[in-house]
């Protein structure tokens, strides 16, 4: 991953000073306030439903089909 100090990520209110924060700073640099980590995306639940899914209809084709 690249970094690029000079990019501007905008900014965000600290609500415990109200102090405008650059957004990706992680502590305000007047009331030491830490703001919560980005907790990371979950992991699709439904893709995983899907794939379950495609190899049990797999399976029943395989057992019609291939029937002795």
């Amino acid at each position: 991953m690249r970094v690029e100090p000079d990019r501007d990520f905008g900014t965000r209110e600290c609500p415990s000073c109200g102090l405008e924060v650059a957004a990706n700073e992680n502590r305000c640099p007047v009331c030491d306030y830490e703001f919560p980590a980005v907790p990371a995306p979950p992991k699709s639940i439904a893709l995983i439903g899907w794939i379950i899914f495609g190899l049990i209809i797999t399976a029943l084709l395989s057992m019609l089909i291939f029937r002795p």
